[in-house]
């Protein structure tokens, strides 16, 4: 199965605010510390999504094939040592050498963690098979817009999230989301790319 096919709405936002409730999902993933845009973050970047494609061989003509190279991001801080940080100044309250990420690819939620395991182990030398993992993770009620052209522009982007949170008496509870539905390489414009930017949220009390 096509992945974004078979879960359109989750890879699907309009361009105003919105309200969405985000299902479970199943992920394989890396993780990393530090500015998006190094060269660290890209080779992440592109190591996950060779992964993607070795599981893409290994499941081929089985019933959980699947088909995807659509690359997420989650992004958060250590509030214990930064405090809390909004979705309208996530990118410019606190040093981005305290930012954590975790690149990720979804999969097919019926593949587990030891099926993981067991295809790293068949590559064990392919870039960061000792930092790929498996990761499950349920959203929940998030808010949501659909960004359109460079990621510098996403710090007039997420006020607008963060204003329409505010007025809805809902604030940010988990971490950051971004969707790249527009594959990207480090060098390459910017000026078309298609970005999902989501935040699970609660509301206030």
């Amino acid at each position: 199965m096509k992945i974004a096919n078979h879960f359109k709405e989750y890879f699907t936002a309009s361009e105003q605010p919105e309200v969405i409730d985000i299902e479970g999902a199943t992920y394989i993933s890396i993780l990393g510390k530090g500015s998006p845009g190094t060269n660290a973050f890209y080779e992440k970047k592109k190591a996950i999504t060779q992964w993607s494609k070795v599981l893409e061989q290994h499941f081929k003509k089985t019933i959980k094939a699947f088909e995807n190279d659509i690359v997420e991001i989650f992004y958060w801080f250590d509030e214990d040592k930064v405090g809390y940080v909004d979705i309208g100044n996530f990118y410019t309250t606190v040093d981005l050498s305290l930012l954590h990420y975790r690149i990720a690819i979804r999969i097919p939620n019926t593949i587990t963690n030891t099926e993981v395991k067991q295809v790293i182990d068949n590559k064990p030398d392919l870039h960061f098979a000792d930092g790929l993992e498996h990761f499950v993770y349920k959203a929940g009620k998030s808010v949501q817009l659909l960004h359109k052209g460079p990621f510098a522009d996403e710090l007039e982007t997420l006020p607008l999230l963060q204003q329409f949170a505010t007025e809805n008496d809902l604030k940010k509870s988990g971490m950051h989301h971004e969707i790249h539905l527009t594959p990207f390489e480090k060098g390459q414009s910017q000026v078309n790319l298609r970005t999902i930017l989501r935040d699970p949220v609660i509301e206030i009390n």
